[in-house]
Order: C-alpha cells, then structure tokens, then sequence
C-alpha cells in the first residue's frame, strides 16, 4: 500500500506530457474557430461577388441601354468563382427611368458553422436610374 501510495504521489508531481495534454484540449478548439473564420471569409467573399456582379449589370443596363435579360445575362456572367445554377438573377424596370436587379442564393455554410446555421439565404437588391 505505501509503495502505491508513494508511485502517486511521485506521479502528481510529474510534469512530463503536460505540453501534450494541453495542445489536446485547446487544438480542437483553436481549429474550430480557425475554420469558422475562414467560412466567414467565403461567406464575406460570395455577398460581395454577388454584391459587385449587380452593380455591374446595371450599370452596363444603364449606360448601354440594355433590355431585362441581357442586363440578367451580363450579371450571370460576372459571377466569377461561383456555381450560376442556384443563383436566381432577376432583372425589373418599376419604372420607365429605373433598372433594379435581384439576385438571391442559398449558401451552405462547411463545419462549424455548420451546426448552428446548416444554411443561410443571401438576397441581394440593387436599383439604378437611367
């Protein structure tokens, strides 16, 4: 019993492997929030690609004269680096001497964010007079 005794009270005292045992309870934690920042980033970098491609469109729409679905096309094709096919482009004239420009996508948000917002709607409006 005193040889147990002894053996634990020599390993209290041990500080070997406390390096390791820290890095094994706050790694997790510190990649977590490393990969949260950077699927902030591509969420910042979607709304403004998205942002700029609208502004795009209606300036070409308003200094080029053009029609509803060239103005959509012209957006479309400014959405460098990101999947069209679940961006919705919509192109209106509320009145004779406006353009405006919606478009709208649902983006998915990687771990994790993830667990708290599986996925977020980005709705994005733009107006312009002629």
């Amino acid at each position: 019993m005193l040889a147990i005794r002894r053996y634990l009270r020599r390993l209290g005292r041990d500080q070997a492997g406390t390096a390791a045992i820290e890095f094994g309870v706050l790694a997790p934690v510190f990649f977590a929030m490393l990969l949260g920042i950077v699927d902030i980033g591509r969420y910042m970098w979607t709304l403004n690609t998205i942002q700029y491609a609208i502004d795009d469109g209606l300036r070409a729409g308003s200094v080029e004269q053009l029609n509803e679905t060239e103005v959509e096309n012209r957006v479309k094709k400014a959405l460098l680096g990101l999947d069209t096919t679940g961006i919705e482009v919509e192109a209106t004239m509320p009145t004779s001497t406006s353009l405006e420009v919606t478009a709208s996508t649902t983006y998915k948000f990687m771990f994790p964010i993830a667990t708290l917002f599986p996925t977020t709607t980005i709705d994005l409006r733009s107006t312009m007079p002629f």
